[in-house]
């Protein structure tokens, strides 16, 4: 009962009174365990009014922060099966979240939410993929160094294709994701995909991996020396790296 009268809490306009509401519902279940909890805010993510949808996702990452994760992903992507955009759009946000939150835990989880996002990112719905691709930036910034490389590279491949999404908030998403991405599997192997576009017939194309081009090039320049291709000497123009070669 207490759980619908926090519910409803989540409806304030002072943002203080949601944070509050939001915390409780991690103390609540931290107390009587998660499921009747959890119960209630699955149910919340059918709701039309947004700000409660966004409250709900945030109070699931809560209650998997404090109960642990393996309670609430059942569960959740259980949910994730009901045909409706609401709901599923509320799923993959509260996985964002809830990576946000565990960090370098989630590695346990990787290739459980794996097929997940995978559906996610082969959605039609642009939501859909914006959501995922959140997703996935949390996830790679939470298990970096963590050995999960080879999932995130099919992530990855994935998340690649979006790079020419019209929508500011797609293509903002999609961004993020590959930075988090760059952190976790280093700037070479997104070079060596980036490389394919960069003089790529036609100019929108171009623009786009120009751009992942310099993101890489401001955060980790120096690292992507050992990935540039390796070049033929021209007369004066000395292109190979000696200190790179290295026979032994």
């Amino acid at each position: 009962r207490i759980c619908f009268e926090l519910l409803e809490m989540l409806k304030a306009h002072k943002k203080a009174i949601r944070r509050a509401a939001n915390s409780t519902f991690g103390f609540i279940a931290k107390a009587i365990g998660p499921q009747d909890v959890l119960h209630t805010l699955l149910n919340n993510l059918k709701v039309q009014d947004r700000q409660m949808r966004v409250c709900t996702t945030v109070a699931i990452a809560i209650v998997a922060e404090t109960c642990g994760p393996f309670t609430v992903l059942p569960a959740l992507m259980n949910e994730y099966r009901v045909p409706e955009l609401n709901v599923q759009n509320g799923v993959l946000k509260a996985l964002s979240f809830m990576f946000e939150y565990i960090g370098a835990m989630g590695k346990d989880y990787v290739y459980a939410v794996t097929p997940l996002l995978q559906d996610a990112l082969t959605e039609r719905d642009a939501v859909h993929r914006q959501t995922a691709c959140s997703a996935i930036k949390h996830l790679a910034l939470g298990v970096a160094g963590q050995g999960c490389e080879d999932i995130l590279i099919h992530l990855l491949n994935y998340v690649w294709p979006n790079i020419f999404e019209e929508s500011p908030h797609v293509i903002h998403a999609v961004f993020d994701a590959i930075q988090g991405l760059i952190v976790a599997l280093g700037p070479n192997v997104i070079l060596q995909y980036v490389v394919q576009g960069l003089y790529h017939p036609a100019r929108k194309v171009r623009d786009v991996y120009w751009r992942v081009y310099n993101t890489l090039y401001v955060y980790n320049a120096d690292a992507l020396v050992a990935g540039y291709p390796s070049v033929e000497d021209e007369g004066d123009n000395t292109y190979s790296r000696t200190t790179l070669e290295l026979f032994i």
